[in-house]
């Protein structure tokens, strides 16, 4: 329990990097070094624009264009103009980041199971709502963006 007596904003970020270093491990034969959760929203929202990327998983624009550059290469997503507007551009996932999505998606699920496999369905489902209401909170107030750059360690 070394993280008990720091602030919860510590708490979070360790068990952020502690949850997605063991997720890459996991996942390290896709050879997508990151970008997990973005493959899973583009899945859940396929065709979404990357600004609705951005701002549901407070990501920054510049590196958002480097993140599906990145992502287009490996042949995961494709970048299509949104023949509405044609400013906007519509993400869509390729066969492969369907497939790759797949492995991602019981990648997660297993991991959450071992995470919360000491906690009742009632008290897993209790934290996730203290999560959920926590961010509503934080949402409230002015703040500063934020964009951390996790590099996979050799």
């Amino acid at each position: 329990m070394l993280t008990r007596h720091l602030p919860f904003g510590t708490q979070t970020f360790i068990l952020s990097k502690l949850y997605y270093s063991v997720l890459s491990k996991r996942l390290e034969m896709l050879e997508i070094e990151r970008y997990f959760s973005l493959m899973l929203y583009v899945k859940n929202h396929n065709g979404c624009t990357q600004q609705q990327i951005c701002d549901d998983l407070y990501i920054d624009k510049t590196a958002m264009v480097k993140v599906i550059d990145y992502l287009a290469k490996a042949g995961y997503v494709e970048r299509k103009t949104n023949p509405s507007d044609r400013r906007q551009h519509c993400i869509t996932l390729t066969e492969t980041g369907l497939k790759r999505t797949e492995e991602i998606l019981i990648a997660f699920e297993e991991l959450d199971r071992y995470v919360f496999a000491e906690m009742t369905m009632e008290q897993r489902e209790d934290f996730v709502t203290t999560i959920d209401t926590m961010c509503d909170r934080l949402r409230d107030l002015p703040a500063n963006s934020l964009f951390f750059n996790y590099k996979k360690n050799k």
